[in-house]
């Protein structure tokens, strides 16, 4: 089968479908031939749906989240039309709704499955779509296009593809009727396995921090937490593609890419991973953590709480200051016992929901499954 996959390729999402895309490529016993299109960058033409007016965006008036949204879903539609020219496609699999909103108009006879993170009724509360009281009071005028056009894709869709069970139950209160099969399906990473040299470590515990916004993702939090006396415990690994300077005890690590030798390292090296974070729909870095049995303390935003199953595997922060922070990063390493199981019952969460190879081998069952004889 033929199956184009419409990546959203913007932050979180630029590595979610293209993991997918790999292992298929990898297994062809799976069945599926993947074509990947992706929605991000516009091209020059389109660019201006990326930029707010000044003025007019801390009201939502500039229609910024539908410009951009309808921008990208024209040029996803516009490459898939090309391929399909070219191509037989069997069926189509885009991540996000947000830049397949086109779909029912350019791929009718198509089995269409939609990932997503989020609804937009979610994102209306969220400062993405929300930034000031203002811009909600106008809601009902600026996302009305937007509202009515994800209605209609989901209606359109064989299949919805929620990330994670609180996106399952914001699609059944948002949208009850809806006549599509949904299914899970996470971002999910490759085993890295586990490495024991059987050396036992020595030292200083390390912190790790892992995040491109480090302001948003609580990077500022930690480290007035770390100063203000985490520094007299362990130190710091920060990994952000945001400029902050070092401190003695603390490194920063700036253009540090995902599977690389260096990014496996860190991860291995570290003692507790710490994520106050103030506003996710996921936190794909979590998975990160489970994968290479770092001990977690996070904030419960996004999905943290289900990928952390309740605090069974990891510790929740009550609230991301940095004296919270402070007290909740010392309890974890006063106790190495309790460390070391809430990291084994992390890792086994992560093999057991979001392991790579057994997630494709799901989705292409799930696919082969609707595709017409």
């Amino acid at each position: 089968m033929n199956v184009a996959f419409i990546n959203e390729n913007t932050l979180g999402h630029t590595s979610y479908l293209p993991r997918f895309v790999a292992e298929l490529t990898e297994n062809p016993g799976l069945g599926i031939v993947p074509h990947r299109i992706d929605a991000m960058p516009l091209p020059p033409e389109h660019r201006s749906a990326e930029r707010g007016i000044r003025g007019l965006n801390r009201l939502g008036l500039d229609f910024l989240a539908v410009r951009w949204r309808r921008a990208t879903s024209r040029h996803a539609a516009e490459q898939l039309v090309a391929l399909r020219r070219r191509v037989r496609i069997d069926a189509v699999v885009v991540n996000t709704q947000s830049v397949g909103l086109l779909l029912p108009d350019v791929a009718a006879d198509v089995p269409c499955w939609v990932a997503l993170d989020a609804t937009f009724d979610e994102l209306r509360r969220s400062p993405w779509f929300a930034p000031t009281a203002a811009a909600r009071w106008f809601h009902p005028l600026t996302l009305r296009w937007l509202l009515n056009r994800e209605r209609r894709l989901f209606r359109h869709a064989t299949g919805l593809l929620p990330w994670s069970d609180h996106v399952v139950s914001a699609l059944r209160r948002h949208h009850p009727d809806l006549p599509a099969t949904v299914h899970r399906l996470p971002p999910s990473l490759r085993d890295p396995g586990m490495e024991d040299d059987g050396v036992p470590r020595t030292g200083r515990p390390r912190l790790l921090f892992v995040g491109g916004d480090f302001r948003r993702k609580g990077g500022a939090a930690l480290v007035e937490a770390w100063q203000n006396g985490l520094r007299e415990h362990c130190d710091l690994d920060v990994v952000t593609r945001d400029a902050v300077p070092a401190i003695p005890g603390m490194a920063v690590h700036r253009g540090v890419e995902a599977g690389s030798a260096v990014w496996k390292d860190l991860w291995q090296r570290a003692s507790l991973f710490v994520f106050p974070s103030s506003l996710e729909t996921f936190g794909i870095v979590l998975l990160e953590a489970q994968a290479f049995g770092a001990p977690v303390v996070a904030s419960p935003v996004g999905a943290a709480r289900e990928i952390l199953d309740d605090g069974r595997s990891g510790w929740m922060l009550p609230d991301a200051t940095p004296g919270t922070i402070q007290r909740m990063v010392m309890e974890a390493l006063a106790s190495p016992s309790e460390c070391r199981a809430r990291a084994a019952s992390g890792r086994a969460r992560f093999l057991e929901r979001y392991e790579l190879a057994s997630n494709t081998a799901r989705l292409a069952g799930w696919i082969r499954g609707t595709a017409p004889r």
